[in-house]
This record gives structure tokens, C-alpha cells and sequence, in this order.
């Protein structure tokens, strides 16, 4: 077999599919591959999302897909433990999550990104000497473009799954951490994945799963307030954030009734904890508080160091065209005016598939250079609308060939 660059591990969030991880570690650091950490979750695929991003259906489409949903959010907060604890080892690994039927996704990301050896788990029936393959493994080994190998998971009883993510088991997973207090600030909904400390007592919208009468009298008084309906102020909650995830310490019945009225987000004090084992999340770190002591902004998220220095650079420029005496109203300004419609439009048309590991920051980042060079070529700098246009054109183009 070829030595692999790239090896394709599908995970399932669930503990018993992480047994094929150790054997993906050990073939990455013998042959020096990169790992793409990939979860597949139900629903619609890609390709038909990017093929109906016309220029008449854009802004429906980017309004449609403005929010992160919880379970895409709960994936991305679990593959970034993992892979912060493979960077802690040497290991190059990227986390991506698709959309789709699993084993066709499947297919389709190996042919993507000419992956050289898939890594899935077997079903395993304790009572026979024989290993089954279930109908998703056995329709990629019919399929893989590569050789695919076949990791059998641990027997041993795991612990039953809770609704939401807990953030002791996440910890663990990702390694040693070290906690960094940013403050107040505006955190999204959707990204409130886990508790620490309750999450095998809460479902799924972080109600309790037994509750007394005295417990549901409180909630009720809670929504109230979160609607508007009473004049008692909530105070924020507080979370702490790892990864992609926040999991609330205090105000879960604030988060239930933030979900149930669909709010967007929620004020919150937040507590990161920073893996002290991975180097780049210690860089990362550093690049995103130095932006936000430079630019005011705390709402942007990337997975490159290198991107919040150049997202500086372009609200400098565009600072010192639109609002050059106030610097911290003009990277509001180009937040709302410039960065969200963009990234509303990346979302909508699920660039992120085409780019493991990186955020919608990332991207934008990406669709910025791609537009200076468009107006260096052309002579004149292209509208946003016409770069996205071109940009996903030159995406597809490098797909096909």
C-alpha cells in the first residue's frame, strides 16, 4: 500500500467509535498522514446547496442558513477535543462535518480529498467468533476509492449516553487545560451544547428529565422574564467554553427558555479552557485575544491564527476609507456591514465542506484574497456578490479536476 497522506476516520460522537482512533494515531505518526476527523449527520447533502446558490436565491438561502444548528454544533465541539489531543502528539489532524446519507458522505469526502486509507469501526456480536460489518461499513469497503481498515471496537459495557454533552467527559477527552476568564460576552444558542456537572439529568433542551412542581413554577417565571412578559432582569449565565462548545455551569433553566423562544443568543461570562498540550490552540489563543483588544470584536471565531491578523488588516483599510478618527465604531460597522452578509453567504453555500478544520472566518478570509486578486487581474475590484460567484466557481473547478 502507498503511503497515505491523508486517512479518513468517520466517528460517530459515541465513545465505543473511538476505538478506531488509536490505531489512526499510530498509522499518522508512522507515516507522517494527516487525519480528517469526520462526522456525517442526516439530512440534505452539499451538492445541491452549492448548485442552487444563484445570484436571485443567494439572500434567501444565506438568511436560512444564518445560524450554526445545535447538533452541527455539538459534532464541531467534540471533533476539536479530539483533535486537540492528537496536536498535542504530533499528529495534523482536521475535523469536518458533513451533511447526507453517512456511507455515500463518506465516499464522496475520500474521493474529495484523495484520502489514501480509511479507518472505520466494525460491529462487533459478542456471542459469535465472527466480526459483522453493518450495512454503512460494509457499503464503504464496496466503495472506497482506497484501502479501508477495520478497527474492532472495545466490548467493554460504555456509559449510556446523555442528551447533551458533559463537559467533565469532554475535558478528558481533549487533555490538559488551563482556564482563561474572558468576561462577559454575547455567546449563540446553538453553540450551548452540555453542563457541567447535570447533563445526565437534562434532555435534549436542557429541561430537567423529573421535575416537581416547584421546578416547573420556576421555569415558567423564567420564560416569562426571557420573553419579555415580566420586568425581572435575568442576570447572564455562565458558561464555560472548550473547542467549538460552551456547557453551562449556572442558568440552565435560562438556556431551555432561550431555546424554547428561539433566541439566538444569550448574554453569558465565560470561562475558556485552552489545551496546554496543543500548540496550535495555544497560538490560536493568543491571535484571537490580541484581535479583540485591537478591534472591540469578541464574535468572531477562527481556526488559524494567521486569519485574525489579516481580518485586522482589512477593517484597518476599510477604517481608514469609512471611519478613520473612530476605530473601534469602524469595526463594528464592518462587522454588520461587510463580515456577517459574507459569512451568511458561506454558510448558505457550505464552503466549510470544501475546507477541514477551518471556520467561517477562515473562509472569509480565503474569499477576501480571492477578490483582490480578481481586482488585480480584472483591473478593478469585483462586488462581493460577483467574488462569492467566482470563488465557488474556482472551488468547483479544483473539485473536477
Amino acid at each position: 500500500m502507498p503511503i497515505p497522506q491523508r486517512i479518513l476516520v468517520p466517528l460517530d460522537l459515541s465513545p465505543p467509535g473511538e476505538a478506531k482512533l488509536v490505531t489512526a494515531e499510530a498509522y499518522a505518526l508512522a507515516f507522517g498522514s494527516a487525519l480528517i476527523l469526520l462526522h456525517v449527520l442526516p439530512g440534505r447533502g452539499p451538492a445541491a446547496a452549492l448548485g442552487e446558490l444563484r445570484p436571485s436565491r443567494r439572500r434567501e438561502a444565506a438568511a436560512a442558513a444564518e445560524a450554526v444548528a445545535p447538533e452541527e454544533a455539538a459534532a464541531l465541539a467534540y471533533l476539536d477535543t479530539i483533535a486537540s489531543r492528537l496536536h498535542a502528539k504530533g499528529v495534523t489532524a482536521q475535523t469536518l462535518v458533513r451533511v447526507g446519507p453517512v456511507a455515500p458522505t463518506v465516499l464522496t469526502v475520500a474521493r474529495e480529498k484523495d484520502v489514501g486509507l480509511i479507518v472505520i469501526g466494525s460491529n462487533v456480536r459478542p456471542a459469535l467468533p465472527s466480526v459483522f460489518l453493518g450495512n454503512v461499513a460494509e457499503a464503504i469497503v464496496r466503495g472506497a476509492p482506497c484501502p479501508t481498515l477495520l478497527v474492532r471496537p472495545a466490548l467493554a459495557e460504555s456509559v449510556p449516553a446523555t442528551a447533551i454533552r458533559a463537559f467533565a467527559e469532554d475535558a478528558e477527552r481533549a487533555g490538559l487545560l488551563a482556564p482563561r476568564t474572558l468576561g462577559q460576552r454575547t455567546v449563540d444558542v446553538a453553540r450551548i451544547i452540555g453542563s457541567v456537572g447535570r447533563a445526565s439529568e437534562l434532555d435534549a433542551n436542557f429541561q430537567l428529565r423529573q421535575q416537581s412542581q416547584a421546578t416547573i413554577h420556576r421555569y415558567e417565571r423564567i420564560r416569562a422574564a426571557s420573553a419579555g412578559e415580566t420586568r425581572e432582569v435575568l442576570p447572564p449565565i455562565e458558561v464555560y467554553k472548550l473547542g467549538y462548545g460552551y456547557y453551562v455551569l449556572d442558568g440552565h433553566r435560562r438556556v431551555a427558555a432561550a431555546k424554547e423562544l428561539g433566541q439566538s443568543d444569550i448574554e453569558a461570562f465565560v470561562t475558556e479552557f485552552v489545551p496546554i498540550e496543543d500548540p496550535l490552540a495555544q497560538r490560536l489563543f493568543t491571535a484571537r485575544r490580541a484581535f479583540e483588544r485591537a478591534t472591540g470584536l469578541k464574535q468572531i471565531g477562527a481556526a488559524r491564527p494567521e486569519t485574525y491578523a489579516r481580518l485586522e488588516e482589512l477593517i484597518t483599510r476599510w477604517a481608514e476609507k469609512h471611519f478613520p478618527d473612530d476605530r473601534r465604531e469602524a469595526a463594528e460597522r464592518w462587522y454588520l456591514k461587510i463580515f456577517q452578509p459574507q459569512v451568511r453567504q458561506i454558510r448558505a453555500a457550505r464552503l466549510r465542506d470544501h475546507f477541514p478544520g477551518e471556520r467561517n472566518a477562515d473562509i472569509f478570509v480565503r474569499l477576501a484574497d480571492h477578490r483582490r486578486a480578481e481586482g488585480q487581474r480584472q483591473g478593478k475590484k469585483p462586488a462581493w456578490d460577483e467574488a462569492l460567484t467566482s470563488f465557488i466557481a474556482s472551488l468547483h473547478e479544483t473539485t473536477r479536476t
